[in-house]
């Protein structure tokens, strides 16, 4: 192993510690193409120039042809891991000379809409299991904005039908969890799924925990992962008509965008949905169009 793969596994172990596997494993990846770059280029990490940083910057863009959130996400990675080399006293230079990408103005995770969400749902058949467990993952993912990888970690033994409530890990951050609800309507596809899923249970060798089991052949019991349920977006999706690339995300953007439009206060937005710094949820608070004159002529034109 040579020093530039040394210092990569020094500061992915160095990261797991207060940070989720998720964020570990973004890290791996986007430090993973720099440091495959140094060894192509015969470049030490520990003898990088703030040159060299252009030069990576047009290897993504140019020879790997990367998108510009991506460009972005890999600089904020080797930035963080910069700054940690600094703090070793391993560079001779802190990371405010890394350049920072702007990201694409067009949104990486479309907005779904309540119009969206009920085309889809509209195409379910409560009768067949797979299709009541996937309109049950629409149908919570919209009235809770958890994240993909928090539902895929729910328990059946979590979930608490008569309060219509849970607790749930926080998974961009160890050791942090909080309380999320539901409406009645979700509260009766949850109740239908358990009694289905239990049933399912009882005809595999797998015995899961997880509340979302996996019905493929190979995997059949076993608890859902990412790429099935994504598998199922882009189906869905496709049947329904809508051509915005709608993902898992999407739903927890929308939740967020409905709270917001529904006057939810920030920091009760904030503990809604997880979020470390009230900056992130401020995402939600871009206006509309046409949003700024209604304003405008409703609460300033008298003034």
């Amino acid at each position: 192993m040579n020093t530039n793969e040394q210092l990569y596994g020094q500061f992915l172990d160095w990261l797991t510690i207060g940070h989720s596997p998720e964020t570990v494993q973004s890290y791996r990846w986007g430090l993973k193409i720099f440091v495959d770059w140094c060894d192509g280029t015969e470049k030490d990490i520990i003898d990088i120039k703030d040159d060299d940083f252009v030069d990576y910057s047009l290897y993504l863009k140019e020879i790997r042809r990367v998108k510009n959130s991506t460009h972005a996400s890999y600089f904020c990675s080797l930035r963080t891991f910069w700054r940690w080399l600094y703090r070793k006293k391993l560079v001779s230079f802190n990371d405010d000379v890394i350049p920072v990408p702007k990201q694409d103005d067009k949104e990486h995770y479309p907005f779904v809409s309540q119009n969206e969400v009920d085309k889809m749902l509209n195409l379910f058949d409560d009768f067949y299991p797979d299709q009541l467990r996937d309109k049950t993952i629409v149908s919570f993912l919209y009235a809770t904005g958890v994240r993909l990888g928090e539902l895929l970690s729910i328990n059946v033994d979590d979930v608490d039908l008569i309060e219509r409530k849970m607790v749930i890990k926080t998974s961009k951050r160890l050791n942090h969890q909080r309380e999320i609800y539901w409406n009645d309507k979700v509260n009766d596809l949850l109740e239908k799924w358990i009694t289905v899923r239990n049933k399912l249970e009882l005809k595999t060798p797998y015995k899961t925990s997880g509340l979302f089991i996996n019905m493929s052949t190979k995997k059949y019991g076993q608890r859902i992962g990412k790429d099935a349920v994504q598998k199922m977006f882009r189906k869905y999706r496709y049947l329904a008509g809508i051509e915005k690339n709608i993902s898992a995300h999407s739903f927890r953007h929308g939740f967020g965008k409905r709270a917001v439009e529904n006057d939810v206060h920030p920091r009760y937005l904030q503990k809604m949905l997880g979020h470390a710094k009230l900056n992130t949820t401020m995402f939600y608070m871009g206006v509309a169009d046409g949003e700024l004159e209604r304003i405008y002529r409703q609460k300033m034109q008298m003034c």
